[in-house]
C-alpha cells in the first residue's frame, strides 16, 4: 500500500516542480469528481458526487467510445467566508465504454447533489461486430 506523505518540505517541493514545469502535480484546475461504477446484468450505473452543482452546469457527451462528463461548481464571489474547505471550479472524467453498451440509450438523472447514468447493455448481442483479420 502506498502511504502520502505530506509534509511543509514535500508541499514546497511539489510546488516549485509545478511552477518550473508548468505541469502540476498536485493541484490542478480540474478536478476528477468521485464517483462509483456499479455493475449488473442488464446495466452499468455511474454514480458521481456533484453536490453543488448544477444540472445546467453539467455536460456529458459520447465521442466514439468515450463516455465524458464535465461539470463546474460557481462560486458566490459576493460570499465573504470565514473558512471555505469546499472546491470552486471544473470537474471532469472520461470512462471508456465497453462494446456491450446500448450508447443511444444512456440516461441521466441527478438527485440530491449526485449524478446517475444509467448504461444499458445491449440485449441483442449479435449487434457486437467482430471483426477476423486473416494473415497475409
Amino acid at each position: 500500500m502506498l502511504k502520502v506523505y505530506s509534509t511543509p518540505e514535500i508541499k514546497l517541493f511539489t510546488s516549485i516542480l509545478d511552477d518550473l514545469f508548468e505541469f502540476p502535480m498536485t493541484n490542478s484546475t480540474v478536478k476528477t469528481p468521485v464517483h462509483d461504477v456499479i455493475e449488473n446484468d442488464s446495466e452499468y450505473q455511474i454514480e458521481m458526487l456533484l453536490a453543488g452543482v448544477k444540472k445546467e452546469d453539467i455536460n456529458i457527451d459520447i465521442e466514439k467510445d468515450v463516455l465524458t462528463i464535465k461539470a463546474e461548481r460557481k462560486e458566490n464571489k459576493d460570499n465573504k467566508y470565514n473558512r471555505k474547505e469546499t472546491y470552486f471550479g471544473k470537474y471532469e472524467r472520461s470512462f471508456i465504454l465497453p462494446d456491450d453498451v446500448d450508447k443511444e440509450k444512456i440516461d441521466a438523472s441527478m438527485v440530491d447533489g449526485v449524478l446517475k447514468l444509467i448504461v444499458p447493455k445491449l440485449i441483442d448481442k449479435s449487434k457486437l461486430s467482430k471483426k477476423i483479420i486473416e494473415i497475409k
